[in-house]
């Protein structure tokens, strides 16, 4: 009974003090986050907030898994939730919702890389079954998917350079995306990772605010974005 308080307390402590983090990120960024200062504003010294957590990093770390783990599982449910037809829409739009509602998270993964701070193996592992649902997404546009059910392309289909391929392989390599005979073909790998940097580099410089002042929605250019990458452009 005492060993179960004791962890639940600990759990309870633990959580607290990633929402007082994520406060400091929302008004500081990443800079701003200090487990002396996560400490105080909990009424706890710094070093009782130690045991807790080891480092600055290891906080680092639990926000950054908890974000990731919250992106997946929303793109996730937005396709699985969508018509084959309209899984790539749903996937794209979810992703830019999900920024807009809580971009100082959306930062903390896609933005400026924290200085000294490297990531940890889970982390890659979450990204790799993140990666995962956008190229089941993509599967379902232009002719990735039959590309990968042949397991080739047609002459008239854009070819991925191979030092594309060979960089995404060894991004995916060891994340546990895919199963035995599952791994997509170099188009669909191509395609996807397009897919990817073209959606992050329009939600990027909107959650930035870079569209402020340019007369005209951010989302509109999102959706041109979505049509261009649904008409394999």
């Amino acid at each position: 009974m005492a060993t179960a308080r004791r962890e639940r307390y600990r759990k309870q402590t633990r959580e607290e003090a990633k929402a007082v983090a994520l406060a400091q990120l929302a008004e500081s960024g990443t800079a701003g986050i200090s487990v002396n200062a996560i400490a105080k504003a909990m009424g706890m010294t710094g070093p009782a907030l130690y045991r807790y957590f080891a480092s600055r990093d290891e906080l680092l770390t639990e926000l950054i898994t908890d974000t990731y783990r919250d992106l997946a599982e929303t793109l996730a449910q937005a396709v699985a939730d969508a018509a084959p037809a309209d899984r790539f829409r749903a996937m794209a739009r979810a992703l830019r919702d999900w920024a807009k509602r809580q971009p100082d998270r959306y930062l903390l993964i896609y933005g400026t890389p924290v200085p000294g701070y490297h990531a940890p193996p889970e982390t890659t592992e979450i990204a790799g079954g993140l990666m995962r649902t956008i190229f089941d997404a993509c599967s379902t546009v232009g002719d990735a998917d039959d590309a990968t059910e042949h397991g080739a392309t047609t002459s008239h289909e854009q070819q991925p350079l191979t030092e594309l391929e060979a960089e995404l392989a060894r991004h995916l390599e060891g994340a546990g995306a895919w199963g035995p005979g599952e791994e997509p073909g170099g188009e669909l790998k191509g395609r996807a990772l397009r897919t990817w940097t073209r959606l992050h580099g329009v939600i990027s410089l909107d959650v930035q605010g870079q569209f402020t002042g340019m007369g005209f929605d951010p989302s509109v250019l999102f959706e041109a974005e979505i049509d261009a990458l649904v008409r394999g452009g």
